[in-house]
Formats: structure tokens, sequence, C-alpha cells
């Protein structure tokens, strides 16, 4: 039969990405949007158009910085219209579909770039996302019907198979290769006239991705005269190259005229200079919107304005006080910019304070942005600058200023619990015009403020920030607990909230619990926890099972498998796990994984994630959907493997610790994972029916 290939031709995605900066240049009317030609910082814009259905439903975009992957998209946490990075490198990975070894219809599109996002230019990249799988159809000449019948094909590779019929020619296979391996084997089946069985097998080697191999299956009567093989086998290669474009547009920008947005202006007492910013929009601007919550008490009569709604009365007392707009609308280029202008007057008038003006743009599209100016009025020599989130632990945090006036007075920090008289000096250092100081030994959860300084000197501006909280783990001793009617027994008590959970609510379907209070071994209270690894069943039907426990919750059985939720709410950044443990490994008696044969001993594990998930891990045991360590979801991880029995004192529990290895530090988590197993491979049904690990008082520590 005749193979429409125009049919199946995957797509592949390409991403274009437009990344807006600007040159430190006067800016003439009528450029507006597109070129930006005014100072602003690196920031990008990226909007998007919706894909197919099909692809863009699975796909997932990730982007990297020196950092690690700072944004994460999916179906579930789309990429928003809007997008701003910073200047820098950036590297950007695309994937959609499904990755599986091999599936009917099933294409799998992956693709990355690496781009550079710099101040003063604009610069553009692309991410095309092209087919990873390699593609298998099969077709079969009418002719063999004279000799053979009930054909199929078995096209296979090492980890996945896929069999055609005559009543499935017009699907397409999809395979996935994993490791080294590059070779698509065939078997063909069938039955001949004569009612004997027939099998003829080949092998294609060094297939290629994103390439489609057709098999043609024929009758060889030549072949069959002589005594051969009656089958003729052909196989024709054809490389999938189409694409799918990606339309993008850009959002209003604004912009400091001569100065960077981003970075407060100071200005003595007296002698500031006209300061203006600028509105660009590539198609018309329907509202330039200002406010600053001190207007009124400058004289002014309202703290906002929207200058293209705003009566002729209202907008002309507005430019009487100093602060006014222009409008300009291109109508055919469908471009407008809008100049906002504080007037020197205006400025050379304001107290010494700190002042923050509000500007918000909305185009005839519906983009909106909006961005702030900050204006600081002293005759300070340093300015007190605001603390970044990352760097305020639990009990650190990392102050900053800045020198605005060269000085040979000492530099330092005032600080203080917030609502206390008593200020805590501390010395700064500089490094050119910026300012640090790390202090240690603060209060969970607490909020202090403090201020630059420049020997006796104080900045106009006070800036606060609060202390990450010291978050406890709920039963953390295993204190309370229940029976629930399905006789699983859970670790929180009737009324409170569930935190930690284990897999008793499918071994207590054949009425065991492997986890469950423990009085023998403890360090404190009345119970630890034991987690006793078991086989669950009865007689040969069953398996094994590790004593458990996990920050989650078991969300239900599929078959003899279970289903968990790994994860519980969490936004603090411990430095370590600390715990009494007591564990005896047996010897091995069930396995079904190399890592761990029959006759080897067992090895206890437990180990702690936090992450900045968008949701709980899902786990299932069936499919080995398992908790990767290597998730570039975690923020820090720290890992305790047991090989051996503890000897902890009087036979007792053992203290240990678990240090966070932090793979970032200016992330911030959503999310904890702490799970701990008598049966590091428990999740492969591998284990020792002789494994017990006893565990008391979890403590979260914070430095």
């Amino acid at each position: 039969m005749k193979y429409d290939i125009k049919k199946y031709l995957a797509c592949a995605l390409l991403l274009m990405v437009l990344f807006t900066a600007c040159k430190e240049e006067e800016m003439a009317l009528g450029e507006g949007a597109v070129r930006l030609s005014v100072n602003v910082s690196g920031d990008v814009s990226v909007v998007t158009r919706a894909v197919d259905p099909g692809i863009s439903a699975s796909m997932q975009t990730r982007i990297y910085s020196s950092k690690g992957l700072i944004r994460y998209y999916d179906a579930t946490t789309p990429m928003p219209e809007t997008l701003n990075l910073a200047s820098g490198q950036y590297h950007a990975f695309v994937l959609a579909g499904d990755s599986v070894p091999a599936a009917f219809n099933t294409p799998y599109y992956t693709g990355s770039t690496d781009f550079t996002v710099r101040s003063g230019e604009t610069t553009s990249a692309s991410v095309t996302c092209t087919i990873a799988n390699t593609l298998a159809t099969v077709a079969f000449d009418p002719a063999l019907d004279e000799v053979v019948t009930d054909c199929k094909v078995k096209i296979f590779t090492t980890t996945g198979e896929l069999y055609f019929t005559e009543a499935t020619t017009d699907s397409v296979g999809y395979y996935m290769f994993s490791g080294k391996e590059r070779n698509l084997a065939w078997t063909f089946e069938g039955k001949k006239t004569d009612g004997n069985s027939y099998t003829q097998s080949g092998v294609v080697e060094h297939v290629n991705p994103a390439t489609k191999y057709a098999f043609t299956f024929n009758f060889d009567p030549d072949g069959a005269a002589t005594g051969g093989t009656f089958l003729d086998v052909k196989v024709n290669e054809a490389t999938i190259d189409s694409t799918h474009n990606v339309v993008i547009t850009l959002r209003p920008q604004i912009v400091g005229d001569k100065f960077d947005l981003n970075e407060p202006l100071y200005y003595e007492t007296n002698g500031g200079s006209e300061t203006s910013l600028w509105v660009n929009a590539a198609t018309k601007l329907q509202r330039v919107w200002l406010s600053c919550d001190k207007l009124t008490d400058l004289g002014f009569p309202t703290d906002s304005i929207d200058f293209l709604a705003a009566n002729g009365s209202l907008a002309a007392d507005f430019q009487s006080r100093g602060i006014s707009c222009k409008h300009t609308y291109q109508e055919d280029k469908d471009l407008s910019n809008a100049k906002i202008t504080l007037s020197e007057s205006f400025v050379q008038s304001l107290p010494g304070d700190e002042y923050t003006f509000t500007i918000n743009a909305i185009d005839a599209a519906g983009k909106d942005n909006t961005a702030t100016l900050s204006l600081v009025v002293s005759d300070a020599i340093v300015v007190t600058e605001e603390a970044e989130r990352s760097s305020i632990w639990a009990r650190r945090a990392t102050l900053l200023g800045s020198v605005v006036k060269e000085t040979s007075e000492p530099l330092s920090f005032q600080f203080r619990e917030a609502g206390t008289d008593s200020w805590t000096s501390v010395p700064a250092s500089r490094s050119g015009m910026t300012l640090s100081a790390q202090l240690t030994d603060l209060t969970p959860g607490t909020t202090y403020e403090y201020q630059a300084m420049a020997g006796t000197q104080a900045s106009v501006k006070t800036a606060t920030f609060t202390t990450e909280a010291a978050t406890a783990l709920p039963n953390s001793s295993f204190e309370n607990w229940q029976t629930l009617s399905s006789s699983a027994m859970v670790m929180y008590g009737p009324g409170e909230e569930m935190f930690w959970d284990s897999g008793n609510h499918g071994s207590a379907t054949l009425n065991k619990n492997v986890t469950s209070p423990d009085e023998t071994y403890k360090h404190s209270g009345r119970y630890s926890v034991k987690l006793q690894s078991q086989f669950v069943g009865v007689l040969s039907f069953g398996k094994f099972a590790a004593g458990n426990l996990f920050a989650g919750q078991y969300l239900r059985t599929d078959g003899t498998d279970g289903v968990l939720s790994f994860g519980r709410p969490f936004t603090s950044r411990p430095t370590k796990l600390k715990g009494y443990i007591k564990y005896t490994p047996g010897t091995v008696d069930y396995s079904s994984t190399s890592d761990l044969p029959t006759g080897a001993t067992d090895i206890g594990n437990i180990y702690i994630a936090i992450g900045d998930w968008s949701e709980p891990i899902e786990i299932r045991t069936k499919d080995k959907k398992l908790f990767d360590k290597n998730d570039e979801k975690i923020i820090a991880y720290g890992e305790k493997e047991l090989t051996s029995i503890t000897q902890g004192a009087d036979g007792g529990l053992l203290e240990f610790e678990i240090p966070l290895d932090y793979r970032s530090l200016d992330r911030i988590p959503s999310y904890i994972v702490i799970v701990a197993s008598a049966s590091k491979y428990g999740d492969y049904f591998t284990g020792s029916t002789g494994s017990t690990m006893w565990i008391d008082d979890l403590e979260l520590i914070y430095e």
C-alpha cells in the first residue's frame, strides 16, 4: 500500500523569544516600544500564542541561569504572558509529548539553546524542539495474500516493542532508545497456505532519531522457487524536518531617561534635577497611571492620576506643581509613547525622605506593565538598601547599603528588633560603592529594622526584614497515633492534621502494619516509631514491604502497589536534620534488583529534601516513578545510609545528623520531603524481613 508521509510528519516546536534592552541615548518621539532607545535594564519580555493543543498540553519549559533552574512551566503552571529575566546568560530546555520506550502515535520532542541578555541591545533567540523518537511504519504488499495469511510484524528495541498487523498499517510506531543502543529489530509472523507457521527476523542497525523507517513486506516468487525465503523486505528512510512557529509580541515598556529605573536616584536636599521616564507601546496606550503616597502631603489634590483619562483641570493642577505627561500616538505605525516628567523645581522642593512613584501602563491589546521610580532626597553620605530575600535565613541575614559620597568616616550598620529602642552597631564591608554586613544569632520569625551609617550620620532610609521561621516538624516524637477503620495505624491523633504517613494503608489490607509505635527503644516520651520490613501476604500471594515513613500522604493502592504523595508545604531553610535512631539490618531474602541481591546485608535509609515544587511529588511504585534526588527542583538535599547495626548507648538509640547540601542559595522552598525506610530498595520490593529501624525526636536545625 502507498504510505502518505505528509500525514505523519511530526512537528517541531519553534519557540521564539524576544529579549529587549535599550541603548543609553536620547529617545526621539515616535520610536515607541519596538526600539526602546532610552536607558532600561536588560529585562526580558516574552509573549507566546497558543501552539497545537496536543503539543502545548504536555510542554515543559525550563530556563536555567548560572545559579541553576530559575523558571519551570508546564500545563499546570503555564508560562505567563509576560516573563521577565535580568541581564545575563541563560539556557532554555523544552520538551513535549510522552517519552516511552515504544508507543503508537505518541511523539516526543526536545530542544534547547543558550542565550545571553545584554543591556543596551535587542537580542533574539529560539528553541527548536525536534522530534526525539525514531519512527517505524509497516506496509504489506497485497501479493503476500497468495502465500501467507494472518500477517503480523513485531518491531522492537531492547526496552520496547510494538505489533503491526494488516488492521493497523496506518499506525506509526514511536521508539525511544536508551544508552548506546541504536538497533531496530523486526520479526515477521504468518501462516502459510499449507497451514504451517512462517517466521523471519532481521535488524536495521544504527538507526537515527527524527527519522522514519518504512518497512514494506513483499512476496518474492524467485526466492520461493529456488527454495529460499519468499519474503522480500524493503526499508525506506526519511528524515523528519517540519517546524511549527510561535508568534511573539511585546508588552508596554517603562524606562528611565538616561538612568536605570531599577536603581534609586539619590539627590541632595535642594539639589535635584529634572527627572523623566518613558512609557512605550507597540500599539495605542490606553492608560498611563502614576501614584505616590506622599503627593497629597506635598500639596497635590490626589496621590494618583491617569494622565490619559484625567480631566483638563486635574492634569493642569499636576503640571503646575511640577509633574506632567506628554503622550504621542502614531496611527499609521500603531506606535505610541508617553513621557512623564518631574520638573527640576519639583525635585528640588522635596524634603529629605524616600519617594516611591508607581507607574502602570496598559495598551489597546490589553498588555500591561508596572514599574517604580525611587527618589531618595538626603544629605546623608550612605543610603540603606533593601536586603535580598534569599539572604534572609532563620538566624542570619545580610544587610545592604550604598555610599553616595566619598568619606573618611567609619562605615557601619545599626539594627534592632522592630518596636524596640536600642540599636546594635556592626561594621560594614565595602566593595566599590556597595556596603554589606552579615548578622548572625538572630531570632527566627522576627522583624528587624536597620540603617546604613557613616560615622554618627544615619541614612534617611530605614529598611526592614523578617527572618524565616524555625519551622518544626509536627509530631516529630511520634507520640500521637490512631488506628483507622481500615486497621491502618497512622501517625496523628484524632482531630489532628496529618503530616507523616506510611505504607500501612496498603499492608493493613492483609492485617499487617509495617510502621507502628514502639515502647522498647525511645529517646523521650512514651513511643518511638518502629519501621519493620516484612512479607505482606497470604502463603505465596503478596509482596515484600519495607517499614517506612514519609512526610506526605498514601493516596491509594494500585493492585499490590502504592501511589504516594511526597512532600508537605514548607518555606523555611534548615541546615540539618537531627534525630535518634536504632537500626538492625537483616540478610536480604527478597530481591528484584541487582543493586542488592539475595544474601546481601540490607541497607537502611533516611533522606531529606527541600525544593520549589509547585505541588507534592506523586510516587508510583508500580511504574517505578520514584523520587529523584537529582531533580532540578531540589534546593537542598541530605541523606544517610545505614549498612550495619547501630551502637546506641545501652543498646538504645543513637543520635544522628544529616547536613543539608544547598544547591542554590537564592531560591526559596515551597515543600519539604523526608523519607525513612528500613529497607532502602523497598520501592523495588527488595530487602530483608529481618530489618527493623526505630526513630525518635526528629528535629530541624537552623543556623
